[in-house]
């Protein structure tokens, strides 16, 4: 059995921004760039796009990314919309000493939350191989001292790879709930491109 993630891939639409998470970057100076980009894909489309306000997202969504250190991660741009639909993050789950081996089951009794109750759990077969399929949702952080807490809707997958030690994972997170079907669609299509 091996570790080795090098390869790792999956497919995505080009409204699905590739956010920096590896190595030092300037976020300021990435994210006025790929608002730019992001403005002419807007117009391309027939829709008006407000380069600050997709560069202060932008900036957002990376920073907050690069706290949980992934693999790799992505943010949804909707054209026309000034801030990101939602967020995948590519990431993997290694063996160590407390757990020497990590099981579909493992994942879905440390992955799940029950704070809206019972998650959706599913096993599922992936090209990449065998699954579990987690849908729930869970409280976000506090915007504010005084404001609300959001919901924060997440679909998660975990997968073991035949031959490798780690559970890849992909965790799709979005807050508006007119974005479920969709979301989670675009988030099982994804899933089923995973590659090694």
């Amino acid at each position: 059995m091996t570790d080795d993630l090098a390869h790792l891939g999956l497919e995505c639409s080009p409204d699905w921004v590739p956010l920096p998470v590896l190595g030092a970057v300037d976020l300021d100076y990435w994210s006025a760039y790929q608002a730019e980009e992001l403005a002419d894909r807007y117009a391309r489309d027939g829709e008006k796009a407000h380069a600050r306000l997709l560069a202060r997202d932008l900036k957002r969504v990376a920073a907050d990314c690069h706290t949980r250190d992934p693999l790799g991660a992505f943010g949804w741009y909707v054209s026309g919309h000034n801030s990101v639909a939602a967020v995948l993050e590519l990431d993997a789950v290694h063996p160590d000493e407390t757990v020497p081996e990590i099981t579909l089951a493992w994942l879905t009794e440390h992955m799940s939350v029950r704070e809206f109750g019972e998650p959706d759990v599913r096993d599922v077969r992936l090209p990449l191989g065998d699954a579990v399929r987690i849908r729930q949702n869970v409280t976000g952080e506090r915007k504010g001292l005084l404001g609300a807490r959001p919901v924060i809707r997440t679909l998660f997958y975990g997968v073991r790879p035949e031959g490798v030690d780690a559970a890849v994972t992909l965790q799709f997170s979005w807050t508006e709930p007119v974005l479920d079907e969709p979301a989670e669609q675009t988030a099982d299509t994804i899933a089923r491109t995973l590659t090694l």
